[in-house]
């Protein structure tokens, strides 16, 4: 095994899955070229680690470490001869060793074409028995992560591949063996146009010599075509600190973490997965501002890489942050210590955790729409949103119900509803619903995802929103002339069709629509902008547990309730 060290699984040190590297090591599998000037042996690594971001068993991982070893139809060296598959079984154990032989002896293109779905028979005399439907999930989820790990354009520039893995995760709806990555469903209505609008932007965006507003724009624009790749937020984070805007730099790069957990793979391979986040980790610290101030914009993710850590080497006090180094281990972030003390806060009773205020979260009333990677997506794709939420049946709106005193008539359409999600409407308008799902909004209890379709002559008077752990989103549909607007701390603001506006609801606010004509506003709620990816993470761990809990709780009271009336 390369250097001695070990690989971790999903629940600490995995034991057998370093032997096996270690046994691939001593095999040859460093040596034997791969594609992309690589070895085999980097290939197996990399495409194991993917499936176990993805979430994936052990067994599945154990199989990815060896998915090539024996040869495919498309890689013709083969490290280990079939006649060694018992040594293999034993190492790697009898599962992940008998889905690593059916890798290479099952023809990916029926198999990715479904038709192994219906006529599972042996392909030959040397398959003792016909794959099994779990087996053919697991090796179509071995396709595409081996995908996820090859694809690139030259140089190891981002390739054309997300569209093609979501169609092949379409064969595993139904799987009882496999759990589908989450980013899956943020990509349900990409194209294969938008992911080339996305990489033809990035490439304009890292190597061009625009001015910065012109790289931004064009990074920007490939962020919200392509709603799962992090590498546009590392660098709109990169020039946010060349322009000194380090509360922006934080935000770009606490969307670029989220999204780089969630897709599990790097989409510009001419960095790793971990340098990628590493990178983003750097340029997310407030002492990110000093690194760039008087340099000349980098070009190439090598050269932003180099720059980015070398300054952070020196001025972090943690220890050595070159590229690839091993990171000393770090004590509590401040934002999991104060996720800790709202936990806390909530066990003592404290009447503010309660009413939803988390600690040490400042706010302002209005926040820059261009800070949000939602807006960009709701904004660019505004005639599609339109036409959805226009063309939405009328019964599918019901009146507000919130206890907010207010005269005239509102009303509402839900996409989600403190965490349960309308999947009438979210099905009814599939644009808009692959933007929600897929920048950040929040989706648990905590928030709301709506159409809010306000009469003319309508006013919700001043309120204040329940928790600080939000921010809401509107986006203009219809906004009539006239005395039209909203107001939030001192600040009052009209909506424009298409454009969105960004406040902190928790500031007292108010809306009135004093014109004869109605208004219509897509709401959506984003985690505030202070919060950490960790806390998020938390956060929504938080309010699923509760929420499942409470179900839990009033299906157990309901069964005794009727017990008992049945025995009265």
């Amino acid at each position: 095994m390369p250097g001695g060290a070990s690989i971790t699984g999903r629940h600490g040190a995995d034991p057998s899955g370093s032997s096996l590297v270690g046994f691939l090591d001593n095999e040859g599998a460093g040596e034997l070229r791969h594609a992309a000037g690589r070895s085999l042996l980097d290939h197996l690594l990399e495409t194991c680690a993917i499936v176990r971001r993805w979430g994936q068993p052990e067994w599945l991982a154990h199989a990815a470490l060896l998915h090539s070893v024996y040869g495919t139809d498309r890689y013709s060296r083969q490290l280990i001869d079939v006649s060694r598959r018992a040594e293999i079984s034993e190492l790697a154990g009898a599962r992940a060793e008998r889905i690593a032989y059916l890798f290479s002896a099952v023809p990916r293109g029926p198999l990715l074409a479904g038709t192994y779905r219906w006529a599972r028979v042996p392909l030959d005399g040397a398959l003792e028995a016909a794959p099994t439907k779990g087996e053919l999930d697991a090796l179509v989820l071995l396709h595409m992560a081996n995908l996820a790990e090859q694809a690139r354009a030259r140089g190891g520039a981002p390739g054309i591949w997300l569209a093609k893995v979501r169609d092949w995760a379409e064969l595993l709806v139904d799987s009882e063996t496999i759990v589908l990555p989450l980013f899956l469903a943020q990509l349900a209505g990409l194209s294969a146009a938008e992911e080339e609008l996305a990489c033809r932007n990035y490439g304009a965006g890292v190597g061009s010599a625009d001015s910065l507003a012109q790289k931004a724009d064009r990074l920007a624009l490939a962020a919200s075509a392509c709603p799962v790749i992090a590498e546009p937020c590392v660098w709109l984070a990169y020039l946010a600190v060349c322009r000194s805007d380090v509360e922006l730099a934080r935000r770009w790069a606490h969307h670029a973490r989220e999204r780089l957990l969630r897709l599990g793979a790097a989409w510009d391979k001419r960095l790793s997965f971990e340098q990628w986040s590493e990178l983003a980790e750097a340029l997310g610290d407030p002492r990110a501002q000093e690194i760039c101030a008087s340099a000349t914009i980098a070009g190439h993710p090598g050269e932003l890489l180099a720059r980015v850590m070398r300054e952070a080497a020196l001025r972090s006090p943690r220890g050595d942050r070159r590229p690839g180094a091993k990171p000393t281990s770090p004590q509590p972030g401040p934002g999991r210590r104060r996720f800790h003390r709202y936990i806390e806060r909530l066990a003592e009773g404290d009447a503010s955790a309660f009413g939803g205020i988390y600690p040490e979260l400042s706010g302002e009333p209005w926040l820059h729409p261009s800070d949000f990677p939602l807006v960009a997506f709701l904004e660019s794709h505004f005639a599609a949103i339109r036409e959805e939420v226009i063309s939405l049946d009328p019964w599918r709106f019901h009146r507000e119900s919130e206890r907010i005193k207010r005269s005239g008539d509102w009303d509402v359409a839900f996409f989600y509803e403190r965490g349960r999600r309308h999947d009438e409407v979210c099905e009814a308008c599939p644009v808009t619903t692959r933007g929600i799902e897929g920048h950040g909004t929040v989706r648990t209890m905590a928030g709301l995802i709506y159409v809010s379709r306000m009469r003319a002559g309508t006013h919700i008077d001043a309120h204040h929103g329940p928790t600080n752990l939000r921010v809401r989103c509107h986006l203009g549909i219809t906004v009539p002339e006239g005395d039209c607007a909203i107001r939030v701390g001192d600040v009052t603001r009209r909506w424009e069709e298409g454009k969105c506006l960004v406040f902190d609801d928790h500031f007292e606010h108010e809306a009135w629509n004093h014109t004869a004509e109605e208004r219509i506003v897509l709401i959506a709620d984003l985690w505030h902008p202070g919060l950490s990816p960790t806390e998020v993470s938390l956060l929504e761990g938080l309010h699923r547990y509760a929420a499942a809990h409470a179900r839990r709780l009033n299906r157990y009271w309901a069964a005794n309730a009727a017990a008992a009336r049945g025995g009265a």
